[in-house]
This record gives C-alpha cells, sequence and structure tokens, in this order.
C-alpha cells in the first residue's frame, strides 16, 4: 500500500522538507488511520520530510507500529 500525505502548510519561509500536516491534513489522516484495511498493515515507512514523518506517525499509532524513516 503507498500513499501520499494530505495536504501541508505552506509556508515560503520555511525550507518544504520542513513543512507539516495542515489542521485538513492531520484530519484526513487520522480519518485514513481508521481504514479496515490498515488493519493488515505490518511495516510503515517514511521519508524524513516532517509532513511524511507527521503522517506516518498518525497511522503507527492507529496499528500499533513503530514506523520506520
Amino acid at each position: 500500500l503507498y500513499l501520499t500525505h494530505p495536504q501541508v502548510r505552506i509556508d515560503p519561509a520555511v525550507p518544504v522538507p520542513d513543512w507539516g500536516l495542515s489542521g485538513t491534513g492531520r484530519a484526513r489522516a487520522e480519518t485514513f488511520a481508521l481504514a479496515p484495511r490498515l488493519r493488515s498493515v505490518r511495516r510503515i515507512v517514511s521519508s524524513a520530510e516532517r509532513k511524511a514523518v507527521e503522517t506516518a506517525a498518525i497511522l503507527g499509532e492507529a496499528v500499533g507500529i513503530a514506523p520506520e524513516t
């Protein structure tokens, strides 16, 4: 299963890799984390970008897995 992060907080003063999830993006990730299809996930891997790490953490918490970066 491959997915990308949802909406981010765009800030021209911040480097793109340091952008985090927006409120909408966080809410979407939290909603997806409830999806029954995630119950079979045994490994979560993300890039080191903040938005990806935040998304992976939300999903990992939902399924009880520590994400890898």
